[in-house]
């Protein structure tokens, strides 16, 4: 993988990432909150070889001092042996074994000098110095009994406390800024990882290309991310806006989904709740009815209906009540936004909708719908919960699956895809939503438009002043629909039979 492709990782998993982090600033927090405050005071001792005298008189300094530089290295792990822990403790007193002590006693010796710096930790700074010259002097002792010559002559060697342990001021730890950059470096570091190997496990669909590469066929476009998706999913309504050029791309690509007949009618459904549906549906149905066709939107979500939630008009009556022959369908027609577009709610919802969308008279309806609109969009349950959509795309010219981006997953669209091809419906083409985008990536046309910073209108100038003398003038009639001798009668609901899901 590329840089820019770990950083586009980076910023869609940034929670992962800023999570490891807090996570590592609060477990070093919570080191240094728990830790014991300990002061360190160190003393320094000096190692010196006693001068020998040849027969001419002349002292061998030098070959003495490259002789203790060499044996101090071979000092320092005697600083934690028995015979020198063992005589401190009774010294001073101490309240701690051997063991315990030599945890906190540690040696050191710059390269190429003959010092001892001989450092103790300990809660009580005073006894930490007075320990650390004890320490020094006895290892001193030590050192010069193992170098006493077997004659019994004075020893070779000599240690003497060169500067003793001064009693610290400040503790040594906990460290603050060290255990919090330390926490804050090995969260990040877990977090970053973490992101990285969930983006690599994660098999959802992510990009159109991931829908291209599950599906076998190019996407009819996506729709962007917006985070006032949920307070204003309408976007198509601002025609120079990207989200709705998005739209108009979508509508393109769908003219041109059916080779040898014009696209008429369709449903737009999904595999799974949640993912866009019915935001895809009244966005379509927007942006087709202001390229100048008439379009109907028929909510035939006949369970959960959100079309009438969506644009804000009682749906209380509508498609259920035609079909069973409680309303006529003029009655229950609802022109929307100045006539924009023509809406049929979903009316009452029946107890086995899949038998009322499956039923003649339901079929009647769809062609009397397919002769008076240009273009008629269908709102449909998603596939995997019901039947309904697969009744439903029997009847017009193809189904739209919509899916989501970061939510569906590729188990989900090729049983969504393997149910539509065992019922033989056609397949129109499918629609990634709330893709997220790269900053930069969309150019928004808007300025370059108008410089109108007021209220947009809902359809292009001369469209809407089509649809604004359409909507004054008086509404046609339109005569009765042909039903081959087939009336739009009563269709007998099982009320006993439950939903197919």
């Amino acid at each position: 993988m590329t840089f820019a492709e770990y950083f586009t990782i980076l910023q869609r998993r940034w929670r992962v990432w800023v999570a490891g982090l807090v996570l590592g600033l609060l477990a070093g927090a919570a080191a240094i909150a728990t830790a014991e405050t300990l002061y360190t005071a160190t003393a320094t001792s000096f190692v010196t070889v006693a001068e020998q005298v040849d027969d001419t008189g002349q002292g061998e300094i030098f070959q003495g001092s490259q002789f203790a530089v060499q044996r101090v290295k071979s000092y320092a792990p005697l600083v934690k042996s028995p015979d020198v822990l063992g005589p401190v403790i009774s010294e001073l007193g101490l309240d701690v074994t051997e063991r315990e002590l030599a945890t906190l006693v540690s040696v050191s010796s710059a390269p190429e000098t003959v010092l001892l710096d001989v450092s103790v930790e300990d809660p009580d700074p005073a006894r930490a110095a007075r320990t650390a010259d004890a320490v020094s002097e006895q290892l001193g002792t030590v050192i010069e009994g193992l170098e006493t010559t077997r004659e019994g002559g004075p020893s070779n060697v000599r240690v003497s406390l060169a500067r003793p342990a001064e009693v610290p001021v400040k503790p040594s730890s906990p460290r603050v800024l060290v255990d919090l950059l330390l926490g804050a470096v090995a969260g990040l570091a877990l977090g970053l990882m973490g992101a990285v190997l969930r983006h690599h496990l994660d098999t959802r669909v992510k990009t159109q290309d991931g829908v291209r590469a599950l599906t076998d066929m190019s996407p009819l476009g996506a729709t962007l991310y917006e985070r006032s998706a949920a307070k204003r999913p309408l976007v198509a309504l601002d025609w120079r806006s990207s989200s709705a050029e998005r739209y108009r791309t979508i509508r393109t690509a769908l003219k041109f989904a059916t080779v040898d007949r014009e696209l008429r009618h369709f449903a737009v459904t999904s595999s799974a709740a949640g993912e866009g549906k019915t935001t895809v549906a009244c966005n379509l149905a927007i942006s087709w009815a202001q390229s100048g066709a008439s379009v109907c939107l028929v909510e035939a979500d006949l369970r959960r209906p959100g079309v009438s939630r969506f644009l804000g008009i009682d749906g209380s009556l509508g498609l259920s009540d035609v079909v069973v022959g409680e309303s006529r369908l003029d009655d229950v027609l609802v022109p929307w936004n100045q006539a924009l577009l023509t809406v049929l709610p979903a009316g009452s919802l029946p107890p086995d909708p899949a038998a009322l969308l499956g039923s003649s008279a339901m079929a009647t309806l769809v062609e009397t719908l397919h002769g008076r609109f240009d273009v008629v969009i269908y709102d449909s349950p998603p596939l995997l919960s019901v039947t309904d959509g697969v009744v439903l795309g029997h009847q017009m010219d193809g189904v739209v699956l919509v899916m989501r981006a970061f939510s569906t997953r590729p188990e989900h669209v090729r049983s969504s895809i393997e149910r539509l091809r065992n019922a033989r419906v056609d397949l129109l083409g499918t629609v990634l939503t709330r893709e997220r985008s790269r900053r930069g990536g969309e150019h928004d046309y808007r300025s370059e438009l108008t410089r109108d910073r007021g209220e947009l209108s809902p359809l292009p100038p001369d469209l809407a002043t089509d649809r604004a003398r359409a909507a004054a003038s008086p509404p046609a009639q339109h005569p009765a629909p042909k039903t081959n001798g087939v009336s739009l009668t009563r269709v007998r609901i099982d009320a006993g039979g439950g939903c197919d899901r």
